[in-house]
């Protein structure tokens, strides 16, 4: 549950309410690089990190802050680029894992995974490893992602958490749905259920770090990526919702997976439908370089290195953006994976 915090600031801020919900969800970038050259993904193109990325003893400093303006019951994912390019990184699992989160999640591509680091992770008191993979046919997933030995580096950080999954709770396999996989899907999916892995499906969407196009999956550059065969994209999903029936498990829920189908057969008429978007009230991103955000699209709001997080989320100025969200028709792509709601 997210708390309520009477804002102290209300009667003098025309418009503010005096009780704002505390996000409950925290995104921490801790750098926008990666070693792979995924299909679906250009953020390997900047490739640079950038210097005044926030060091580890300052995240840490914030994961303190975070506890002690949030409480225990915080959920976080630890993300990038891919987070295990960062310096000490390890240390830090391991900090924020002894913090008492409810949920302490990382989201990697696995490439950087051997069976030393592998241990580090599952001892650090982290919950839940989030790990891609986009087919078990090896041609396949190194393809979509960019480089050799993508699959094997993948499929061996699995292992290793198999043979010692430590203080782990769970490991999730994330899986795209998009034109170069989908004949692979139901081998993976009984490829996880014979190791007793979660999986979790995303619709494929704009290519990440490339500006907003509600007609990207038609251009010539990028529509490799958008199933060819809707009927036959929209009958594998009707699988997936019979194994998710029958107790596969499946991260996703049934109405998220038939949201998929009305998605892939109009992404444009779906993403927004006529609902409102609600990404101002539940989560929070924060940037590597400390930048907050309640949605990419929508602007920073603040800087965890120069103002404390509480004055960030109750600031005018995050209330402008919540505004902003609430009347927003932008076609985004985020509303069908990350941010779905039934």
């Amino acid at each position: 549950m997210t708390g309520e915090v009477k804002n102290e600031h209300c009667s003098k801020q025309e418009g503010l309410p005096c009780a704002l919900k505390k996000p409950s969800f925290y995104s921490i970038e801790v750098l926008y690089s990666c070693i792979l050259k995924c299909k679906m993904c250009y953020m390997w193109q900047a490739n640079a990190r950038l210097p005044q990325e926030l060091s580890v003893e300052e995240w840490k400093a914030f994961a303190v802050a975070l506890k002690e303006f949030n409480g225990r019951d915080t959920a976080i994912n630890i993300t990038g680029g891919e987070p295990l390019l960062k310096e000490n990184i390890l240390d830090l699992l391991t900090f924020i894992g002894r913090q008492g989160f409810a949920n302490v999640s990382m989201t990697t591509n696995g490439f950087l995974i051997d069976r030393d680091v592998a241990k580090t992770i599952a001892d650090s008191g982290i919950h839940m490893i989030s790990l891609s993979l986009d087919s078990i046919k090896e041609d396949v997933h190194d393809y979509v992602r960019g480089v050799k030995g993508a699959y094997a580096n993948a499929t061996g950080a699995i292992r290793f958490f198999e043979e010692r999954p430590g203080r782990l709770q769970k490991l999730v396999i994330q899986t795209i749905l998009m034109e170069p996989t989908l004949d692979g899907i139901l081998e993976l999916v009984a490829w996880a259920d014979k190791k007793k892995i979660s999986i979790y499906f995303m619709a494929i969407t704009k290519p990440l770090c490339l500006p907003l196009d509600d007609n990207w999956h038609v251009a010539s550059e990028h529509n490799f990526l958008w199933p060819k065969d809707i009927a036959k994209a929209c009958r594998l999903i009707d699988e997936l919702v019979r194994f998710k029936e029958q107790g596969v498990d499946i991260g996703n829920s049934v109405a998220q997976l038939k949201a998929f189908k009305r998605y892939f057969a109009d992404p444009n008429d779906f993403v927004k439908e006529k609902k409102q978007c609600k990404m101002g009230e539940g989560m929070l991103k924060i940037g590597s370089t400390g930048e907050v955000c309640l949605c990419a699209e929508k602007g920073v709001i603040g800087n965890i290195r120069d103002t404390p997080l509480k004055d960030i989320c109750f600031s005018e100025q995050a209330r402008q953006v919540r505004e902003a969200i609430k009347s927003c028709k932008t076609n985004c792509p985020q509303l069908i994976n990350c941010y779905f709601e039934e």
